[in-house]
């Protein structure tokens, strides 16, 4: 590159008329326009897509020539800089409440238990030493083994790997913020989650959610499909219900198949607007890593704002048999699926077994919320290089 450039950049446009030449170069997401009285030889031989430098206003150099198509990729540097400006903002918002930044591992042995998920797998490799590792669905147990040996206030934006999982919403590999609260409950995360939204409109200057409301799954249920849905609610009721509501369910075996494809077609549909709506207490096989309330409720929480679905909260489930319960119970929907099968983590439950503190967590999309604030409608506008 010429120390004496007036200009450089990728030539977008090239108009040539009377001896003139006129080049609009693009640069750094910029346009600059550089015009010659009398076109430099070298200019001849000038394509669109050339990365040139003009020295002088008689001399052109070709820095690199343009010999193929670019990918079909957009290098969108305001959305960029907003992205980073917005991540910044999160990681502030949670060290001005004193919570401790945790990295925790991109090779797992096990990516999390959750059935509907696909993984990736790959190979550890050392010498004679072969161990099978996943790419994480996301940081949890590791999250969860920190409060088992101390921490207290931990937070993660961690990158996720889904298999399977490419929409307008997803991408199979994205980022989820990760806190925990140790000795805490849901409430606390419930109003961490109003708080990180209430400060990234302030100083991002977006406008707040209208309302903020709370429904339990059961009075949604109640309201948008004249249902008294209780915890003891069976799949025969629910496959009854999904016929009355002409709900397609014909692929569904399980009760949370029955479930999932009613709440997904009736009433998650409905979640949309300005309002930031928290939906509370699922049913008990809905329950995941979360406590049963004394009434048998899921004590887990989902909050939706923009009609996008923002994150997954839990009363978190600190008894070790039933965890290795439920995590059993995982791993044979997965099989039923055809999944890929893998092997619980013998180190989380040697941290249960030890003793995990009564604590709340949540996860959330970091591209769901950003896609909320921006009113952007598809997570692949987020990134120069989604799949």
């Amino acid at each position: 590159m010429p120390a004496d450039a007036k200009a450089a950049g990728r030539i977008y446009q090239i108009v040539r008329e009377a001896g003139e030449l006129e080049i609009t170069l693009i640069r750094d997401g910029k346009e600059q326009i550089v015009s010659f009285e009398k076109a430099p030889p070298q200019s001849e031989f000038l394509i669109e897509g050339d990365i040139v430098a003009a020295v002088s206003a008689t001399e052109l150099i070709l820095l690199a020539p343009n010999k193929a198509a670019l990918p079909n990729r957009t290098y969108n540097k305001d959305i960029l800089e907003k992205w980073n400006r917005y991540v910044e903002e999160v990681r502030h918002f949670f060290r001005r409440k004193d919570f401790v930044e945790v990295k925790t591992p991109s090779l797992v042995v096990c990516p999390g238990t959750e059935p509907s998920l696909d993984v990736f797998l790959t190979e550890l490799k050392v010498g004679s030493r072969k161990e099978k590792l996943y790419l994480p669905t996301s940081p949890e147990l590791h999250l969860k083994k920190a409060l088992a040996l101390g921490a207290e206030k931990i937070f993660e934006i961690a990158p996720c790997f889904r298999n399977g999982e490419v929409t307008e919403r997803h991408q199979p590999e994205f980022n989820m913020l990760e806190w925990y609260r140790a000795y805490d409950n849901l409430g606390t995360i419930k109003q961490d989650v109003i708080d990180l939204v209430q400060h990234l409109v302030k100083v991002l200057k977006f406008p707040a959610p209208r309302k903020i409301l709370s429904y339990s799954v059961a009075e949604l249920f109640k309201i948008h499909c004249g249902f008294d849905f209780t915890p003891e609610t069976t799949k025969e009721e629910l496959k009854a219900l999904a016929q009355k509501l002409n709900v397609d369910v014909h692929s569904a075996e399980s009760i949370d198949d029955f479930f999932f494809l009613i709440f997904m077609e009736k009433i998650e549909s409905q979640l949309h607007g300005e309002d930031l709506i928290f939906v509370e207490k699922y049913p008990p096989y809905q329950a995941a890593l979360a406590r049963l309330t004394p009434d048998g409720w899921g004590d887990r929480f989902e909050a939706y704002w923009q009609g996008l679905e923002l994150c997954n909260a839990f009363h978190e489930l600190n008894d070790p048999q039933i965890q290795r319960q439920r995590s059993e119970e995982d791993l044979e929907k997965k099989q039923q699926s055809h999944k890929e099968m893998i092997a619980l983590d013998p180190e989380f439950f040697q941290c249960l077994d030890a003793g995990l503190p009564p604590s709340g967590g949540v996860a959330l999309g970091v591209e769901r919320l950003f896609m909320a604030l921006h009113g952007i409608r598809n997570i692949s506008d987020i990134s120069v290089f989604p799949k």
